[in-house]
């Protein structure tokens, strides 16, 4: 005959659910702050007692919620695993009474468990928020239940006692007396919970966690917290233990960056999409929601640029690296470890090891994915430092992350702002950002017609003042842009548009006949570049009598005639630019840009004889004794950043560089070879897409300095690092000429050049110079 049996319990269950389960000491002060929260507290204190003795320290977790009476203490806390909240029978009448709505931040049932990680004894004292309440008190030495495995769960007792009086500092709510700690709660780790704590709560999202305040309470530290900084400077309130926690949003800080916000509604039929760049609305997308199982869900996302850094360092008086990246909040409460400074759970930084100029890292981002409501298929791991568990409604999220959220951010600000395209200003040294919405319109017109397609969008609206920058793009696209504004017009019923459509055609007709003149203009350039090539035929063979003439002194003639060649190389390059933007139908403005580029460079073969005789030396003479820093630095200063008709970096270059003052060195050379030098390790950057350079000196020693120069551009992989230096060896379309002659050059005066590829992005080429 059947019968029935019932599971026992070992004591050994609490080791399971408390400090086994829940290992990290802030997620155990998160998770009881939770709880407080859930008891419709207002305020939360956390106090340290002694935390520079760890026998005698406390942390006391004390806060005003509803309290608990005695059948409250038996059968809901002392229940295992029992959660009114997963229930939904928690706080139902007080709740209406004082008319809160919160959602729970917890629903598992053994977040009290929390109490074991932080110690070993628990002193519980609470008042429940009713007439005539008494003083309840629960006693718990975990220890007992510890080495007890074949005992059962629920033999092991634990102390209830009513208290005549207390020290409870509020009218009613709980107090967690927790000792025996099992960490050590120096000034250090109190300070990293603080910062921990600040992103626990958003109170952004509506939770009534407005309502809702942390204070972190450390009697020790608040002779230290008084005191100034290792700067001297008054503690920042990420220096100081003592101290209400502030919650900052990302909207608050001024973040004046490319930001997108996605918006699934509550019942999950549409997204809505806000794209911004620095204060301008770029776009904005209402489309059909194609995930069925998400709804209710918001994410912030904004990219930071190096001048966004900066900021957010002064602002919050730390890097957004060790802020952290993207956070995950629902109802209110941080989703852990989403967002933390070495987590990468959404895989961000592996895929953009697979395209590192193409896509954004963690580093590049920082933002907040919004959940709100029950959601169960989206529910925290029951250790609760383990993120969300991996249901098919948690793939979909991840899914919508990438595809609705990242990739249309990223594809505006790396494909159409450029954001790789940041470089150094010369007049503040401050590193300028991309382009701005301004400059590319008819780029964000793209991107807006290839939204057209989709059977799911159902309206978009923009600045229709985009739609005049169309006139300076004289293409085939224009027609298709047109025909997709009148969709998306009559889509939002906005009829506006297709009338300035209208005006924006008769426009581009009417400027077709300036195209034409620059046409006429790129002819006579043309004509101009044809009388350049026979100025330099001149000079060539000038420099072919002089190898006959002078012999041996001259064997180097070979790196001139290179280093002519570059000039001529680079009119040649803007010669068929020229005839691509014609047959493009580009702006006028980029054609007359090209053309004046190669007008430029047909005076620069006459502008370096004048430069040369205006610092005073020879550089076709045999060889000066002169200060080879001096030299290279009046040579960087002329030719690179002063004389416009000299630019050879054609605007598309930063240089910069940096000198000691003790940097000299009085060595006998030959000008020309050290302009050789230059000229081609500059060349190689342009050629390698370097957007700056930096030169800088190093004194080694009396007779020995050392040049670096170093570019931000593609670099030199590791299996070639050994053969750039070979005659004739190149991976772009050169001669392979240029750092032969280079490393030639220095090794007749003596000196030597290596290569450093191990800067990223760029590469570093060091030259050491000795008498």
């Amino acid at each position: 005959m059947a019968n029935s049996e019932t599971f026992k319990i070992s004591a050994a269950l609490k080791d399971l659910i408390g400090k086994e389960l829940i290992t990290d000491e802030f997620v155990a002060v998160f998770e009881l702050v939770k709880n407080s929260f859930d008891a419709n507290a207002a305020k939360v204190d956390i106090q340290f007692e002694n935390n520079h003795d760890r026998d005698l320290s406390k942390i006391i977790i004390t806060d005003n919620g509803k309290g608990m009476n005695y059948d409250d203490l038996k059968g809901k806390w002392l229940f295992v695993a029992y959660s009114a909240k997963k229930l939904g029978k928690e706080n139902e009448d007080y709740r209406d009474k004082i008319k809160v709505k919160r959602v729970f931040a917890g629903a598992k049932g053994v977040g009290r468990f929390s109490c074991d990680r932080l110690g070993r004894y628990l002193n519980l004292i609470t008042v429940k928020d009713e007439s005539k309440p008494k003083i309840e008190n629960l006693k718990v030495n975990w220890e007992d239940f510890e080495n007890a495995d074949e005992e059962e769960f629920v033999n092991i007792k634990v102390t209830h006692d009513e208290l005549v009086k207390n020290n409870f500092k509020y009218k009613h709510g709980t107090s967690l007396e927790i000792s025996g700690l099992r960490d050590d709660w120096d000034r250090n780790r109190i300070l990293n919970l603080k910062r921990s704590l600040v992103k626990l709560i958003n109170p952004n999202q509506e939770n009534d966690s407005e309502n809702f305040s942390i204070e972190v309470i450390a009697k020790d530290e608040l002779a230290i917290d008084k005191t100034p900084n290792k700067k001297g400077k008054v503690r920042s309130i990420w220096e100081v233990v003592n101290g209400k926690i502030k919650n900052s949003i990302f909207e608050t800080l001024e973040i004046k960056t490319s930001n997108i916000l996605v918006d699934i509604s509550a019942d999950g039929k549409y997204i809505e999409t806000t794209l911004q760049d620095r204060g301008d609305i770029i776009y904005y997308l209402k489309e059909k929601n194609p995930f069925e199982n998400l709804h209710d869900i918001k994410v912030y996302l904004f990219q930071l640029n190096h001048k966004a850094k900066l900021n957010f360092t002064k602002i919050m008086g730390l890097s957004s690296a060790e802020y952290g990246s993207i956070f995950m909040y629902k109802n209110g409460f941080r989703v852990y470890p989403f967002g933390e400074q070495d987590e990468d759970i959404l895989a961000i930084n592996r895929r953009k090891q697979q395209g590192y100029n193409r896509f954004f890292g963690t580093r590049d981002l920082i933002g907040r994915i919004e959940i709100t409501g029950v959601q169960s298929e989206l529910r925290e791991t029951t250790s609760r430092d383990g993120g969300l568990v991996k249901t098919d409604t948690y793939f979909e999220l991840v899914d919508f992350f990438y595809n609705y959220v990242l990739k249309r951010l990223e594809n505006y600000v790396i494909n159409v702002i450029r954001w790789g395209d940041e470089k150094l200003s010369r007049e503040t040294g401050e590193l300028l950002p991309g382009l701005w919405p301004k400059d590319v319109k008819i780029e964000i017109l793209e991107i807006i017609a290839g939204f057209i397609n989709s059977k799911n969008i159902l309206d978009i609206q923009y600045d229709k003042d985009f739609l005049e920058i169309i006139v300076e793009k004289q293409n085939k696209s224009v027609d298709k842009i047109i025909k997709n504004i009148s969709k998306v017009a009559e889509k939002s019923g906005n009829p506006e548009l297709i009338k300035e459509a209208k005006i924006i055609e008769k426009a581009i007709k009417e400027s077709k006949a300036d195209v034409e003149k620059a046409t006429v203009k790129a002819a006579e350039e043309e004509n101009r570049r044809k009388d350049s090539e026979e100025k330099l035929g001149y000079i060539i063979g000038q420099n072919n009598f002089l190898k006959e003439e002078i012999g041996d002194d001259t064997k180097n003639l070979e790196s001139i005639l290179h280093h002519i060649g570059l000039t001529t190389n680079f009119i040649r390059m803007d010669i068929e630019n020229l005839v691509k933007a014609i047959k493009k139908d580009e702006s006028k403005e980029k054609i007359l840009q090209i053309i004046k580029r190669i007008s430029s460079e047909n005076l620069k073969v006459t502008s370096f004889a004048k430069y040369f005789k205006k610092v005073n030396f020879n550089v076709y003479s045999n060889k000066v004794n002169k200060d080879v820093v001096s030299f290279i630095n009046e040579y960087i200063e002329n030719v690179y950043r002063k004389r416009e008709d000299l630019i050879n970096n054609r605007e598309l270059l930063s240089v910069s560089f940096d000198t000691p003052k003790d940097a000299n060195l009085i060595l006998k050379f030959n000008p020309i070879d050290l302009i050789i030098v230059i000229d081609n390790l500059t060349n190689n950057s342009l050629k390698n897409g370097a957007k700056s350079i930096d030169i800088s000196w190093r004194v080694v020693g009396k007779d020995t300095i050392i040049l670096s120069f170093s570019d931000d551009g593609k670099g030199i992989k590791d299996s070639i690092r050994e053969n750039i230096f070979d005659f004739g060896f190149t991976t772009t379309k050169g001669s392979g000429l240029g750092l032969y002659h280079i490393r030639d050059i220095l090794e007749k005066m003596n000196c030597s050049i290596k290569v450093n590829n191990n800067i990223k992005p760029g590469v570093e080429f060091l030259i050491t110079f000795k008498k």
